[in-house]
């Protein structure tokens, strides 16, 4: 029971690293928004170099997403494999 206690607690970790992480791509999204939309801050030579600057800023949200969803895959496994553990306990403290 240690070790799942133990277990969970890695687990947890992982939750809040990814929630992080996820707070810092939305910022990053934000500051893309910010920096392509306001007029103020618009030095943009042409349209087609904020155009660029968009979906330089696009791509990588998408690739932070992708990172976040394998993170959140790794999260699942490792849950599928703790309930795997707790099940085979329970099954064998039946059997003693």
């Amino acid at each position: 029971m240690e070790n799942v206690i133990k277990e969970i607690e890695a687990i947890m970790s992982d939750v809040k690293d990814v929630t992080a992480r996820t707070g810092e791509y939305k910022r990053d999204i934000d500051r893309g928004i910010n920096s392509t939309s306001d007029p103020e801050l618009d030095t943009f030579p042409s349209k087609e170099a904020k155009i660029e600057e968009m979906l330089t800023y696009m791509l990588e949200a998408k690739d932070d997403m992708g990172r976040v969803q394998d993170s959140l895959k790794e999260i699942k496994d490792k849950l599928d494999t703790l309930l795997d553990v707790v099940e085979y306990e329970a099954i064998a403290q039946e059997i003693r």
